[in-house]
């Protein structure tokens, strides 16, 4: 047992303690037989059946792991106006105090920063205390799960359990009834966001928190109907008072997750903005964008939305960013240092969620002008997080599938649920990012990033399709950049020696160094626990090369995270055909996990060429 929970088993004896005084009214005890283990005793049936009913009926009973229970500890904190104690906390989820002053610790360095305080008073207990606005934050981030793939289709068990008495439904029902009613657009993913926010905020108010009025901020006329309406229903609901406050609280929540536009935004500065990010991208890049009709519209009504919920301080979380990193390396490294060129003042700059929704647009117009448009079976494509996912995954679709598919349409979860047999007649198949059925065409769910699993699903549809990429994978690898080592004293250390073996080359000259340094300080560049992929800021190199190093001891790379795989990328300018190739390789390696281990533990260089040879087949 103290192996599979992961404490000791002085804690295990422990716990048995606590829970034999918890199972004394229903005649249960866990005793001992030695050379056997532990047992429970039952000695009056009914009373048993009693206490599996009780245990059943308690939604603590489902927080089987170290996360959800201290998403547990963390929301009874923030939703408590006076103090608890540690005893309370731990009785409740049935654990020892070892053990909660474990989680406490990791709940501390969580709330502190969203600007909260943990506190604790002699015979009273421990609180936190802090701005409602921030309390708010940290339980959508902290508390809540945001399980793409399911988050968009119905209420999970537990936003039930969290919004216990409050109607979920009746919720959305008022949000879409009175979007529609307006013509407001949403995403799937955008729209449930919303439900939850008015679902929180009408939890904080039962809860007597509420948002102080904002002086600042005042709410258009012609938005101002909209949010009145709104409230006006979930106060007469819900019997509750909606204060000021809290109305502009919906009412930025309504801003960022709809296409609402509410600012008075310099149109042409934003075009101009886009024009010069299009430039950047040619000059340092070779891709020439710039005539992309759909790229030039995605990207200025997408910078219209981030820089009116800039305005407001709205901060959206991209729960994609992770995915986006890890399958477009290159439309996102290429947004990365290009973004960091044009959007360079604060308050202005970008941060990492909103560069991975622009790499999306850059990476499907990418996709576009370098594929053939010729397809044949009809399929819809359905993606609940709006139109940036949907470009990129649509782009893919046609990369791959150029000649085998036409996408007719695309649609969100909550059209394609409403089509009838007639409208699906001349569709042959449906290629969602949500888990879904239709009884009139078959359905393939495939992740965003369209994963090899996914494509090989698709390829089977079409009665298959291969790539072949062993052939130009050497091309970019040689020997005399390749370095095995047991350890290095840090990363500049490693980054600088396979500079100088790509100088020693001919391949790049003496400022490389510095600009790959550079790169560093915008974001990470490890792709995983055991792969990291650095670079320069732009194209400068004589040759496309890679440079590897290959570790036995992991390095760290950044703040807490180590890597054993090092691969230093030198680009040639005008060669971007080659470059999304040289990713592709890249993105293998990543989602590969044995071949991540097999590549470690090469010793020269001719292992290193074999291994990834075959697996990259």
């Amino acid at each position: 047992m103290a192996s599979q929970l992961n404490i000791t088993e002085r804690t295990i004896r422990g716990d048995i303690q606590v829970i034999n005084d918890i199972l004394e009214p229903f005649q249960l005890q866990i005793n001992l037989k030695r050379k056997y283990g532990y047992y429970l005793e039952i000695s009056n049936q009914e009373l048993y059946e009693e206490f599996l009913v009780q245990l059943d009926s308690q939604k603590k009973s489902t927080l089987d792991t170290p996360s959800d229970r201290i998403k547990y500890i963390l929301k009874t904190l923030l939703y408590r106006n006076d103090y608890i104690t540690l005893e309370e906390l731990s009785q409740d989820i049935y654990i020892s105090k070892n053990t909660i002053q474990n989680y406490i610790k990791q709940i501390k360095q969580t709330i502190s920063t969203y600007n909260l305080e943990y506190i604790t008073k002699v015979n009273y207990g421990v609180k936190v205390i802090g701005n409602e606005d921030d309390k708010r934050k940290c339980l959508i981030d902290q508390v809540f799960a945001h399980d793409f793939e399911n988050y968009v289709v119905g209420f999970s068990h537990e936003e039930r359990a969290i919004f216990k008495g409050i109607d979920l439904e009746y919720i959305q029902k008022v949000i879409i009834h009175s979007l529609d009613a307006q013509n407001i657009k949403t995403t799937d993913f955008s729209l449930k966001n919303l439900i939850i926010h008015s679902a929180l905020m009408i939890s904080r108010i039962q809860n007597d928190c509420y948002i102080h009025t904002n002086n600042q901020l005042k709410i258009p006329k012609k938005t101002s109907y909209i949010v009145e309406n709104i409230c006006k229903q979930f106060e007469d609901y819900f019997h509750i008072t909606i204060s000021n406050g809290e109305k502009q609280y919906f009412y930025l929540h309504l801003v960022a997750n709809t296409d609402y536009e509410v600012s008075s935004l310099n149109v042409d500065d934003i075009r101009s903005k886009v024009k010069h990010l299009l430039n950047i991208v040619y000059f340092d890049y070779s891709f020439d964008l710039r005539n992309d009709e759909i790229l030039v519209n995605d990207l200025f009504y997408h910078f219209q939305s981030i820089l009116t919920n800039k305005t407001f301080s709205i901060n959206k979380r991209n729960p994609l960013l992770n995915t986006i990193k890890a399958n477009f390396p290159l439309a996102f490294d290429i947004t990365l240092t290009s973004t960091s060129k044009v959007f360079s003042s604060p308050p202005y700059t970008l941060n990492e969620d909103e560069v991975g929704y622009v790499s999306l647009h850059i990476g499907a117009a990418i996709e576009r002008c370098f594929s053939g448009q010729i397809q044949r079976k009809s399929t819809i494509l359905v993606c609940g997080s709006g139109q940036a996912t949907t470009r990129m995954l649509e782009a893919r679709l046609n990369a791959y599938f150029n000649d085998k598919i036409t996408i007719v349409r695309k649609a969100s979860y909550k059209e394609f649920i409403s089509y009838t047999e007639r409208e699906l007649k001349n569709v042959d198949f449906v290629i969602s990012t949500i888990p879904i059925e239709s009884p009139y065409i078959p359905a393939i769910v495939v992740d965003f990033s369209l994963t090899n699993d996914d494509i090989e699903s698709i390829s089977h549809f079409l009665s298959n399709m291969s790539i072949d990429k062993t052939q130009k994978t050497s091309q970019f690898f040689d020997e005399s950049l390749f370095i095995k080592l047991k350890s290095v004293k840090d990363k500049n250390h490693l980054i600088r020696m396979l500079c100088e073996k790509l100088e020693e080359n001919h391949i790049v000259n003496k400022n490389y160094y510095e600009s790959v340094i550079k790169r560093e300080t915008l974001a990470k560049t490890n792709m995983s626990d055991f792969f990291a992929l650095p670079h320069p800021m732009e194209v400068c190199a004589n040759e496309t090369k890679v440079a590897v190093a290959l570790l036995d001891d992991p390095l760290l790379w950044d703040e807490n995270d180590t890597v054993q795989i090092v691969f230093l990328i030198a680009i040639k300018q005008g060669e971007q055909n080659d470059i999304e190739h040289l990713y592709d390789v890249f993105i293998e390696i990543v989602n590969n996990n044995k071949l991540q281990q097999s590549i470690t533990h090469c010793q020269n260089y001719q292992q290193f060429i074999e291994i990834l040879s075959q697996n990259i087949d």
